[in-house]
């Protein structure tokens, strides 16, 4: 299928690795620029070059997205060497650290809160007038179970991810008469680095997630990475304030 994605710029948020990288390369393969947010630069460049492998121009930038000044640099530099971004997947990390609410301070919150969900909200508000000036955008942002299950010692990482949904429900409801759609990817685990740590080589406690989902497998990062592509295409005009799950069927059980 040719999702149409030629001459089409993307800005990639959490581009250095693991799923956001797989989504990086699977919109180059399309036919997409891809500028490549993300903090470690070295992370970057390997995606990059990834990138540019397959063709296409590559603009990695490390930041640190709740940094205000140098998010907005990163934009403004995405803008100047590649063209307006239309196409926005926010697939940068989740700052989760399992506490009980009671336990965290206000700075934490307004830590997480920034990192999570605010770094999000900036992004979408400063590529916005590109593509109403384009007729044109894709909004995709990577949230997870946990905005509707819960996750223990979570409340506000189940907060953050609750918050992209409504924040693409929201912006269809606002811009989808403008050509831009919002769609939430929801993941429950992703079989990539972050679940490698998670389970720290033990097979006994990988096999307690597969055994979660009703395939009684992980997804990977490429089959995730095919979904946004999809949902970044022409193909998926009329989807919007959707979210659609991509977890080999664990939204069917109690994954947590």
């Amino acid at each position: 299928m040719n999702l149409e994605l030629d001459g089409k710029i993307a800005l990639v948020a959490g581009a250095g690795r693991g799923t956001g990288r797989a989504v990086a390369l699977a919109l180059a393969r399309e036919g997409a620029d891809v500028a490549l947010l993300a903090r470690t630069a070295a992370e970057l460049e390997a995606a990059a070059a990834d990138v540019r492998a397959l063709g296409r121009r590559a603009l990695p930038v490390a930041v640190d997205l709740a940094d205000d000044a140098a998010r907005e640099a990163a934009v403004a530099r995405a803008r100047a060497e590649l063209g307006p971004p239309t196409l926005l997947v926010l697939a940068a990390a989740a700052l989760f650290r399992p506490t009980k609410l009671h336990n965290l301070a206000l700075a934490d919150v307004d830590e997480l809160l920034s990192i999570d969900l605010r770094a999000a909200v900036a992004l979408c508000r400063a590529l916005l007038p590109d593509m109403l000036a384009a007729r044109h955008g894709r909004v995709v942002a990577l949230g997870s179970l946990a905005a509707r299950g819960g996750v223990p010692g979570g409340a506000l990482y189940a907060t953050a991810k609750a918050g992209l949904e409504g924040l693409c429900r929201g912006l269809s409801l606002d811009y989808a008469r403008y050509g831009i759609t919002a769609n939430t990817v929801a993941l429950g685990f992703v079989d990539s680095e972050r679940l490698a740590a998670r389970t720290d080589g033990d097979p006994a406690a990988r096999e307690r997630l597969v055994r979660a989902t009703a395939a009684r497998r992980i997804p990977t990062p490429a089959e995730v990475a095919d979904v946004v592509a999809f949902l970044c295409s022409a193909r998926a005009a009329a989807i919007t304030g959707a979210v659609i799950d991509v977890t080999a069927g664990a939204h069917l059980n109690n994954l947590w």
